[in-house]
């Protein structure tokens, strides 16, 4: 039930009520150890007042019975009595003195109880060797601490005492009272400062929790822009960097989707433009069905068959752990395949292609999916069959190492500027757009080949080419 009860309860009071329960419980122990503590060691300590009290009572009427051989003048003389049992403030001050070697009690220190203020000799009665009463209580029986008083090892008469213990309104009881009052009235004024300050930790701990839910709606809304402020340097505020990172990623995300769906529709829209107004014009009669207009619109329908294909195969690349099937491989024999491949369109360009390092070079293994890696090097190839003027001339290059297999794949002219080659790996970015379109380019093929190469755990760079193109540099971890 009280499970159930927590799930509902708000964070802030949570905190709360662990705060103050726990202080309250602290508070509660230290309470009832230390007034334990405090009522033993003065319980002790009247005990220690009241045996030397009796002592020294014990001493005088030892004296005064030496003195006078009788109890007589206790009985008849009241005030006699009265200066014996109970003393004076001088003669307080010269038994101090005269106790001087001896330490006080450890645990009260800081008393100093006046002469007389336990009201010990009240409680003191007199009886003669047979236990009759002279002053005091009647019977012996009613004291609780009973000792004889000896002369010269002959009981003289006994000693009663009714210890302030057994007083139910006794100083020392009343002082105790007086204390245990104190100390709860201090226990109660702990209990609130707690209380507050239950409140304020509680409110302090939520501040930074607030702010994460307050993040976390923003990105529910789809307020990427949102930024949360650290305030701690804890987990909360790692967290707080991390909700930070993750708008930023989303809308990174958001904005890549939008060029995404823009740059989508654009590339979708041109063909579909042409094949329309192509086809209206045949339906209306201005064009005729010939084998040219015919080849025409085949042409913007594999225009528009490329895209939907490189879109495809992209998508497919997004979900790399799945769609990937690694062995081991021979990169320059999977290589060498797609060159082959490619022989018949390098002619058709009239383009000269440099491999003689590749044929002198032995097998290089590695971990990889055959099929996506002849996507790769196609994808490269097209590349630079569909860009390079024709009559250039392609290079391709390889450095192997104890540990990387290092390909190198360089083009002529045309070349890039530097800006445009960091924007090369984006989606449907591509140099002189509407002479590619003319080419047939997607803007998507060196963004699959990144996609690829990072599925490989290779590296990918594009930088300019000695012969005046592109040059693209493959590293791929070689296996021992």
């Amino acid at each position: 039930m009280i499970l159930n009860i927590c799930q509902f309860v708000k964070l802030i009071h949570k905190f709360f009520f662990a705060f103050f329960i726990t202080n309250i419980a602290l508070v509660g122990v230290m309470f009832t150890l230390f007034y334990l503590s405090f009522t033993q060691g003065f319980e002790h300590f009247i005990k220690q007042e009241e045996t030397k009290h009796v002592a020294r009572v014990k001493q005088q009427l030892i004296k005064l019975y030496s003195e006078l051989g009788s109890w007589q003048p206790v009985t008849h003389n009241i005030e006699l009595w009265r200066s014996i049992v109970e003393p004076k403030k001088a003669h307080s001050t010269t038994n101090k003195q005269r106790n001087n070697n001896q330490p006080p009690t450890p645990s009260f220190l800081w008393i100093s109880l006046p002469a007389g203020s336990l009201k010990t000799g009240q409680r003191i009665s007199l009886y003669d060797a047979n236990k009759q009463v002279i002053v005091g209580r009647t019977l012996v029986s009613e004291n609780s601490h009973v000792e004889p008083i000896l002369l010269q090892n002959e009981i003289i008469g006994w000693l009663g005492l009714v210890p302030s213990k057994n007083i139910q309104s006794s100083p020392a009881k009343a002082f105790l009272t007086t204390q245990f009052h104190n100390y709860f009235m201090i226990s109660l004024f702990v209990i609130l400062l707690a209380f507050i300050m239950a409140i304020i930790l509680s409110r302090h701990l939520t501040k930074p929790i607030k702010q994460l839910l307050n993040g976390t709606n923003e990105l529910i809304h789809a307020n990427f822009k949102n930024r949360i402020t650290p305030v701690t340097k804890d987990e909360i505020g790692t967290l707080s960097n991390n909700l930070n990172k993750l708008a930023e990623t989303l809308e990174h995300n958001q904005q890549e989707r939008q060029q995404w769906v823009s740059n989508t529709s654009h590339e979708l829209k041109t063909p579909l433009t042409v094949l329309h107004s192509h086809l209206i014009a045949i339906q209306d009669g201005v064009f005729t069905a010939d084998p040219k207009r015919i080849s025409v619109l085949l042409n913007q329908v594999d225009n528009l068959k490329h895209i939907v294909d490189d879109l495809a195969q992209l998508a497919q690349a997004d979900t790399l752990n799945l769609t990937y099937h690694t062995e081991q491989i021979d990169l320059i024999s999977t290589l060498e395949q797609a060159l082959h491949s490619y022989g018949a369109r390098f002619n058709e360009k009239q383009l000269t292609v440099n491999t003689h390092q590749l044929k002198s070079t032995d097998t290089a293994f590695i971990q990889g999916d055959k099929s996506r890696l002849k996507q790769l090097f196609t994808n490269l190839l097209e590349n630079s069959c569909r860009y390079t003027q024709a009559g250039g001339q392609i290079s391709i290059a390889v450095n192997k190492t104890k540990h990387t297999i290092e390909l190198i794949l360089q083009d002529s002219a045309p070349g890039v500027t530097e800006d445009e080659l960091k924007q090369l790996f984006e989606r449907f970015y591509r140099v002189e757009k509407s002479r590619s379109r003319e080419h047939g380019g997607s803007g998507l093929g060196l963004s699959l080949c990144l996609q690829i190469a990072k599925a490989h755990n290779a590296h990918i760079k594009l930088a300019h080419s000695a012969l005046g193109g592109l040059k693209v540099t493959l590293i791929f971890k070689r296996l021992q």
